[in-house]
């Protein structure tokens, strides 16, 4: 394999992580509490914030 396309791969699975926190916590939070966005509401920026700032030290675009 190439190195972009592990690059791309890599990148790929950490937006879907990124997006399993977003989906994850907003369910939580629906069906349980809303209390539960103080814990995954900030877990859920970090892991996107890792995801865009991989994306933009290897130059992949959208």
């Amino acid at each position: 394999m190439r190195r972009t396309e592990l690059t791309k791969q890599n990148a790929k699975k950490k937006g879907y992580a990124a997006l399993g926190s977003a989906a994850t916590t907003a369910f939580l939070c629906m069906a349980l509490t809303p209390a539960l966005l103080l814990v995954g509401g900030p877990i859920t920026l970090w892991l996107t914030y890792r995801w865009f700032q991989y994306r933009a030290e290897w130059g992949i675009r959208f």
